[in-house]
């Protein structure tokens, strides 16, 4: 019997990989939007009901970006809304695990927080906003604080739920050949909780932009939400797409450096996962 040769595939490797296939996927997706505003800008309702204002072409979008940036007020928004991120971001790190850790492994402290935490977490963000800027003011100061609350949470449950997932035969061995607590929680606990830290990192990079622009739209004077809100008070919808970009590609950026320490601290669950999709794709 004839074996059957498997048949070489079309493209390579490197052009079927996921990167490259999510890269065409965007630049599908733009080049959708790009035509789309030159068969929209061509019919009549297009001036008669003025669309201009209200939507852009990825090219205006670029010439403006170019704009905003040759004249410094882009490089300006930018900075205060970079700031905003990295104090409230940093807060939530710092606050956050240790909380998470303290409420999974101390049942009375849970018993104390839990209440506390699920209010605060059903409270929308777009509703705390207001608030603190009537008792703080205008400023880095209180919309660092929006930011902080809004990442805080993803970080204290992923954290609380990586503890409370801990194998609890990796801590009775560790136990058993004379662990101390700090061996068993720098050597169990730690290694075995980073992936659902990483994840609320992930989960709350994204809530972080979004408390970024909330913030500067209730109040600031500066900064990509306070861009958004402030050109699209004058229907200029260039400006305005520019801002939710940048928002964007920083949230995208911000992703992939988490996905970058987490390959570094945990290489082991990195290794499981592309052991995963790899199955997915041969089947």
């Amino acid at each position: 019997m004839k074996s059957v040769a498997k048949k070489a595939p079309l493209l390579p490797a490197w052009l079927r990989s996921s990167r490259m296939i999510a890269a065409c996927s965007v630049i599908i997706g733009i080049a959708i939007w790009q035509l789309g505003y030159e068969g929209l800008a061509r019919t009549y309702y297009f001036k008669a009901y003025a669309i201009n204002h209200f939507f852009a072409s990825p090219w205006q979008v670029i010439q403006t970006f170019g704009e905003l940036y040759r004249s410094g007020e882009l490089l300006r928004h930018c900075y205060f809304s970079f700031l905003e991120f990295v104090y409230g971001f940093s807060l939530a790190i710092v606050v956050g695990i240790p909380i998470g850790f303290l409420m999974a492994v101390h049942k009375k402290i849970n018993y104390y927080l839990d209440p506390w935490v699920s209010c605060i977490y059903a409270t929308p963000t777009v509703a705390l906003a207001p608030i603190i800027m009537v008792w703080f003011g205008l400023g880095i100061f209180p919309n660092s604080l929006v930011v902080f609350l809004g990442a805080v949470f993803p970080i204290l449950l992923n954290t609380y739920t990586g503890i409370k997932s801990v194998r609890e035969n990796l801590i009775n061995v560790v136990r058993a050949f004379g662990g101390s607590p700090l061996q068993v929680f720098f050597k169990v606990m730690i290694p075995d909780a980073t992936p659902a830290i990483i994840v609320g990192l992930r989960l709350a990079v994204g809530r972080a932009v979004i408390s970024v622009a909330v913030a500067e739209l209730f109040g600031s004077e500066a900064g990509l939400g306070f861009m958004v809100y402030f050109y699209s008070q004058r229907f200029l919808p260039g400006p305005v797409f520019v801002g939710i970009v940048v928002l964007v590609v920083f949230g995208i950026l911000s992703f992939l450096a988490l996905e970058k320490i987490q390959s570094w601290l945990s290489p082991w669950y990195t290794y499981q996962l592309q052991r995963q999709v790899y199955r997915m794709e041969v089947e």
